[in-house]
């Protein structure tokens, strides 16, 4: 008696059940609010989709457009939302927490069976094998964060028929999210201390540039783009070796003199200064 006058309660609190018709009418006009989640925003028909699932669940339209999230193409609810819908279908939910341990135990003793209660733990062993001990949340609040999953997993296995489909709760959807790569900075660097010997490119490159009078900044970007090289600090001993090679090949070699019938004795000439190339110009 006294369960059914709770039923009878609880029906009159729950809004007035809509046409397809008012459905429609309701999705048309709110489908351009700014004031929507974006999911439903210029969607009528993920606002109609919504609304019908709310209204299963006794919800009004607006409660169900904001107590009714799209994740990953899924409406999601809330755990709070979960729980509501478990104890209005006249089942029992009891939270058993244990602080010292980060464990949390729902239990969930159905109405029309109460002599074989459904029990699920979320403790911070859980949380570590699923991956999710290192997440702000669970790091943060790891005791919330835990009761909310131990409430879902037992609503889903012990009363699925009060969830109406709308099973998970957007923490869940989300913590199947693929990890982001890692950026550059966090991302393993490469071993140090292996540095490819330069002393015979240092050589050619001193070489090259008395023979062609190119500039340092010349040379340089000559023989870096000769090599695929971002600069020659950073060359591998491959590069390196090929960059002495391309350096030693591209030396302009002395004009050949043509060969004279009588020699004239030739006038006294110092020859003209190389240019210098000092050990800070090598960069290198």
């Amino acid at each position: 008696m006294a369960q059914a006058q709770a039923t009878t309660e609880l029906a009159a609190r729950e809004p007035a059940r809509l046409t397809m018709q008012d459905t429609i009418n309701f999705a048309s006009s709110v489908a351009g609010g700014s004031l929507l989640p974006r999911d439903y925003q210029h969607n009528p028909a993920n606002v109609i989709i919504a609304v019908n699932l709310g209204q299963s669940m006794g919800l009004s339209p607006a409660e169900s457009l904001y107590r009714i999230n799209v994740i990953q193409g899924k409406p999601t609810a809330s755990a709070e939302l979960i729980a509501a819908q478990v104890r209005k279908a006249g089942h029992k939910l009891r939270i058993d927490k244990d602080e010292a341990r980060q464990s949390v135990t729902a239990t969930i003793v159905r109405c029309d069976d109460p002599d074989h209660p459904f029990s699920e733990t979320r403790d911070a062993a859980w949380a570590q094998r699923m991956g999710l001990a290192s997440k702000d949340n669970y790091r943060k609040q790891p005791m919330t964060m835990l009761t909310w999953r131990a409430i879902t997993a037992a609503a889903r296995v012990a009363c699925p028929e009060a969830l109406y489909g709308v099973a998970y709760t957007p923490d869940e959807m989300h913590d199947m999210d693929p990890q982001p790569a890692q950026d550059a900075a966090s991302a393993p660097q490469p071993a140090q201390g292996v540095q490819a010997d330069l002393c015979a490119l240092r050589a050619a490159y001193a070489a090259y540039r008395r023979a062609t009078g190119a500039t340092n900044e010349e040379a340089v970007h000559a023989v870096c783009a000769a090599v695929g090289a971002t600069d020659m600090r950073s060359m591998t001993q491959a590069q390196a070796d090929q960059a002495t090679a391309w350096l030693s090949a591209h030396m302009v070699p002395d004009a050949p003199q043509p060969e004279q019938a009588a020699p004239e004795p030739e006038p006294e000439y110092e020859e003209p200064a190389q240019p210098a190339v000092a050990d800070e110009d090598f960069n290198f």
